[in-house]
C-alpha cells in the first residue's frame, strides 16, 4: 500500500532482537521475513522462489523465470528511456506495476483452501498438478514470448512439453508398481498374519477360560479383516488401472489417465494400509512406520 501511495514505510512492530549477549550492540528485527508458504517470497532485499519439486531439475524454472523478466524489463526500459524525469517516471512505474497486479499478492497461507477460492475470485489460473500445469509451454503467449526474447522456439516448447508428460507417467507407473508389490508382499501379509495372531489369542483365552472377556481381541480382529478386505479390493483396483493406463497413447493422454485415473486408485490402497500400520503389532510391521521415521530414527 505504501507503494501505490507514495507513503514512507513504518513498522509499529520493530523492535530488537535479544540474543542474551550484552557485550554485542542491539541488533533490530528484520520485519520483512517471508511468507513460508508462498512459492515466490520478498524476504527484504530479493524474491525468493520455492515452488520447484525437490526431484525435478531448476533449469527449466529458472529459464521461464528469468525469460518473464527479461521481457518485463524490456517493457519498463522502454517506457523509461522516454521520460524526461527519469526518477518520478520510475516512481510512478512502481506503483503502476503494484497497482495494476497486485490480485497476486497473498500473505496468509498459500496452501490453504481459502487461498484456492481466494485465488480463483482474483481470476487467477488454478493448475493443481503437473499434467494441468504442461500445457502452458505450447499456449501462444508462451510462445510468442519465448520466440520474441530469443529463448526457445515453438518446436523447443513442444519437445518439452511432451517430455514432461512422459516424465509424469513413467514416475507414476513406478510409484504404482511400488506401492503394488510393497501392499501384496509386505504389508497385506504382515495384516494377515496380525489377524491369525489375534485369532489364535481368542481361541487360546476361550479355551482356558470360557467366561473370558475377549471383546477387545474380537474388536481388533473385526477391524483389521475389514481393513484387510478394502485393501485388498483396492489393491486389485489399481492393478487393473495401471493395466488399463498402459494401453492409453503415449504422451498427454496416457499422462492425463495416470493423474485422473491410478492416482485416485493409489490414494484408496493407501488409506486402508495407513490404517493398518496403527493397529498391526508394530513388530511385525515390515518398514519403520510414520511414527518411527518421525522421532526415532
Amino acid at each position: 500500500e505504501s507503494i501505490i501511495n507514495g507513503t514512507n514505510y513504518v513498522d509499529p512492530k520493530k523492535s530488537l532482537m535479544r540474543i542474551g549477549v550484552d557485550v554485542l550492540p542491539a541488533i533490530p528485527k528484520d520485519t520483512t521475513d517471508r511468507n513460508r508458504t508462498s512459492p515466490l517470497a520478498f524476504t527484504g532485499n530479493k524474491f525468493e522462489f520455492r515452488s520447484v519439486g525437490a526431484s525435478m531439475s531448476i533449469a527449466d524454472t529458472n529459464t521461464v523465470l528469468n525469460t518473464i523478466l527479461a521481457e518485463s524489463l524490456n517493457e519498463m526500459a522502454d517506457e523509461l528511456e522516454k521520460a524526461e524525469d527519469r526518477e518520478a517516471a520510475v516512481q510512478q512505474l512502481i506503483a503502476r506495476t503494484v497497482r495494476e497486479h497486485q490480485r497476486i499478492i497473498f500473505n496468509g497461507n498459500g496452501y490453504s483452501k481459502e487461498w484456492r477460492e481466494e485465488a480463483k475470485a482474483r481470476g487467477l489460473q488454478e493448475l493443481p498438478t503437473m499434467v494441468d500445469a504442461i500445457p502452458a509451454w505450447t499456449t501462444g503467449k508462451a510462445i510468442k514470448l519465448f520466440e520474441k526474447e530469443g529463448v526457445l522456439s515453438r518446436v523447443e516448447l513442444r519437445s518439452r512439453s511432451e517430455i514432461y508428460y512422459e516424465i509424469y507417467t513413467k514416475e507414476v507407473n513406478i510409484e504404482a508398481g511400488t506401492m503394488i508389490k510393497m501392499a501384496s508382499e509386505q504389508f497385506i501379509p504382515a495384516a494377515i498374519h496380525y489377524s491369525t495372531i489375534l485369532a489364535n489369542n481368542i481361541n487360546a483365552v476361550l479355551q482356558a477360560m470360557p467366561d473370558a472377556d475377549v471383546s477387545v481381541q474380537k474388536e481388533l480382529l473385526a477391524k483389521t479383516n475389514g481393513l484387510l478386505k478394502e485393501a485388498a479390493q483396492a489393491l486389485q483396483a489399481l492393478k487393473d488401472i495401471v493395466a488399463e493406463a498402459k494401453k492409453q497413447a503415449h504422451g498427454e493422454t496416457r499422462a492425463r489417465y495416470y493423474c485422473s485415473e491410478v492416482m485416485p486408485a493409489m490414494k484408496k490402497l493407501r488409506k486402508p494400509i495407513d490404517e493398518l500400520e496403527t493397529i498391526v503389532d508394530r513388530e511385525l510391521w515390515p518398514i519403520p512406520t510414520y511414527g518411527e521415521l518421525l522421532y526415532e530414527l
